[in-house]
């Protein structure tokens, strides 16, 4: 088991529904098999207008081979294990890239940022997981000197 990146395009011409499925090519059925099990980060591209960058979670449940497409995969999500984050985490930021598995040993961005389903790190799931669910402000207002006394 292992944690993963789905690249999802809110445009995308695959059959996706980030709660429910992820369709994805033959090419990447060992990937996507090494998730079954745990949580991968859906990744919207910067490519995207107002992309939302890493934006929510999930757990995959189990791979079937598409009924209706031959060659194609789901990755089936377990009901309930979808969750948007709070803040859309971006590629990179003030303190660079988030993912640094991305990064060549020249520290420049490689190919495997393009993978549509790629593996990533304990410590860069972590990283994107802190931020996207980091609390930036209390979710109600504190107005103890309104509270009637007693």
């Amino acid at each position: 088991m292992g944690f993963g990146i789905f690249i999802h395009r809110s445009d995308s011409i695959y059959d996706d529904s980030p709660a429910e499925q992820y369709q994805f090519p033959s090419q990447y059925l060992r990937r996507v098999e090494t998730c079954i099990g745990d949580w991968i980060i859906y990744y919207e591209p910067r490519k995207v207008a107002d992309t939302r960058g890493y934006f929510a979670i999930a757990k995959v449940r189990q791979i079937i081979s598409d009924p209706g497409v031959p060659g194609m995969y789901l990755a089936l999500i377990e009901p309930g294990s979808y969750l948007d984050f709070a803040n859309p985490v971006p590629f990179s930021g003030g303190m660079g890239l988030v993912e640094q598995g991305v990064l060549n040993d020249h520290g420049r961005i490689s190919g495997r940022a393009q993978s549509a389903v790629r593996p990533i790190s304990p410590e860069d799931f972590n990283r994107i997981i802190e931020l996207g669910f980091e609390e930036k402000a209390p979710l109600l207002p504190r107005l103890d000197n309104d509270v009637p006394s007693s």
